[in-house]
Formats: structure tokens, C-alpha cells, sequence
């Protein structure tokens, strides 16, 4: 990633956190510590963050609480062409007429553009997922109840049969992730880790969209173990060594070619 790209990621994060540290910085951007902190200083000798102890502040702090991972906003802006192929590659698994589930994120949201032409049976816990298919698919929708959480775009609850959900059934469950490896499917956060189980009890087959980077990523917090998941859909910059236990535990794994066409869209945004 370019200087100037991390720069404007660093300053959105620190906008929508106003803390953030060098930490979580390294971890979104995958960048190493010396650079996050070489950028920090830039940045702020500029003027447009303050340095902190062990990470940033933003000039106005908003101290508004929030879940844990990138914003919605900013996370649409990092590894756009691999989630584009991921998500067509995806799509090709739904069949005219399924009822599916799409769990919010920005890979899944990149599932729309190829939705668009099918009659489908579609719950989404994802605003925008919602709004986009509302307004060029011919899908019936479904929202869940609960709280509205707008740093991620999503809506969440902590209680079991309060909605919708408890009443959809679904032939596939899309799903993206802060990582998935040996230990299974994996977030970060404990409110979303309960809310993608209740989805996950009401799907027949989980395909979880990751580009690359996510199958060396860590977590504590096991959404559902590898033997819940039926298919991987990742991109062409994925090694054998990260994909051999995930199919040594008998996931498929379907690897999504990044084209030029869709690099051409990272360019235009």
C-alpha cells in the first residue's frame, strides 16, 4: 500500500475511532510498526492528528463507543479488486430462486452487482447490502431487529428469537471474516461473533469470502470451527501453505482470479 493511501486510511480510522493505536493499525493496514509510527509522526507534524502515547488522536475527538474492526467506510477502500473477484466467484454458487443469507461486510457487499438478475430469498443483517439490493435487484428482503451499529453498517442483537431470523432458513450463508485458519472461522468482536451464529444456525452451507490476508490473521474469538464450513472463496494471491489445512479438514476452496477489469475499479475509486 502507498504512503499516501495509508495516510488517508489512518485519518479516516482516526476520525470514525478518534483513538486509535499503533496496534490496530499495523493489524488493519498490514503494515509494520515502524512505518505506522513513521506515518503517525508525519501526519501529525502536518497537523491533521495529534500523536498519543502508543498510537493517534484525532484533532476532535468524538469518544463514541464502537466494535471492534475497521469501519465500514474505510474497509470498503482496502483490497477492492480481490473482493470484487471474490464476490463473483461467490455468486456463481447461488441459483436462481435460493434463499440465502449475506452477512454484512465489504466483501459480501460486493456480492450485489452480481445478484441483481436472479429472483432471490435474501436475509442481510448489512444497511447497505440492503439499500443497493432494494434498489437494483429483484429480490425479496428481510431485516433483522435489534440496534443499529453505523460505524459497521450493521444491525445486531443479543437476544435469540427476537426477529426475523429465528423464522428464515437459508440454503447458503455468505459470510466475510477478520481471519479464518486452522481454528476455524474468526472475529474479533464478541456481539458480532453472537450475532453471525444465530445467523449461522438458520443457513444449510456457510461460503466464507476472504481475500488472502485474512488466512494469516489470529484471533481468540471462533465463529464456527472448519468443519462448519462448507466453501472458501479467496483470491489468486493465496499460498498453498495457507489453503492446505483448510482443505486438509475438507473445506473447498475455490480460488477467484483478479482481472484487469477489476483492478481497473480499485484505480477509478
Amino acid at each position: 500500500m502507498l504512503e499516501r493511501e495509508r495516510h488517508r486510511l489512518i485519518l479516516k480510522l482516526v476520525t470514525e475511532r478518534s483513538v486509535v493505536s499503533v496496534t490496530e493499525l499495523v493489524d488493519m493496514l498490514d503494515a509494520s510498526e515502524a512505518t505506522i509510527r513513521r506515518d503517525i509522526v508525519a501526519l501529525a507534524d502536518r497537523g491533521e492528528l495529534k500523536r498519543v502515547r502508543g498510537g493517534a488522536e484525532a484533532l476532535r475527538p468524538r469518544h463514541k463507543a464502537h466494535l471492534v474492526g475497521v469501519p465500514f467506510n474505510v474497509n470498503m477502500e482496502v483490497a477492492v479488486p480481490e473482493k470484487r473477484a471474490i464476490a463473483r466467484a461467490a455468486a456463481a454458487l447461488v441459483e436462481p430462486g435460493d434463499s440465502i443469507i449475506i452477512n454484512g461486510g465489504t466483501t459480501t457487499w460486493r456480492l450485489v452487482e452480481f445478484l441483481r438478475d436472479l429472483d432471490l430469498d435474501i436475509l442481510t443483517n448489512s444497511f447497505p447490502i440492503a439499500a443497493d439490493l432494494l434498489a437494483t435487484a429483484r429480490s425479496r428482503i428481510t431485516l433483522p431487529g435489534g440496534t443499529i451499529y453505523p460505524e459497521q453498517n450493521i444491525i445486531l442483537s443479543p437476544y435469540e428469537e427476537a426477529d426475523a431470523v429465528a423464522h428464515f432458513s437459508g440454503r447458503i450463508m455468505f459470510t466475510g471474516a477478520y481471519g479464518i485458519g486452522r481454528a476455524g472461522l474468526l472475529e474479533t468482536d464478541p456481539l458480532i461473533v453472537q450475532s453471525e451464529c444465530r445467523l449461522l444456525r438458520r443457513a444449510e452451507r456457510l461460503v466464507v469470502m476472504a481475500d488472502a490476508s485474512k488466512l494469516r490473521r489470529h484471533s481468540s474469538m471462533v465463529v464456527a470451527p472448519l468443519d462448519r464450513v462448507n466453501v472458501l472463496v479467496t483470491d489468486d494471491a493465496a499460498t498453498e501453505a495457507d489453503l492446505a489445512p483448510l482443505r486438509d479438514a475438507g473445506v473447498e476452496v475455490v480460488v477467484a482470479e483478479v482481472t484487469a477489469e477489476d483492478r481497473a475499479l480499485d484505480v477509478a475509486a
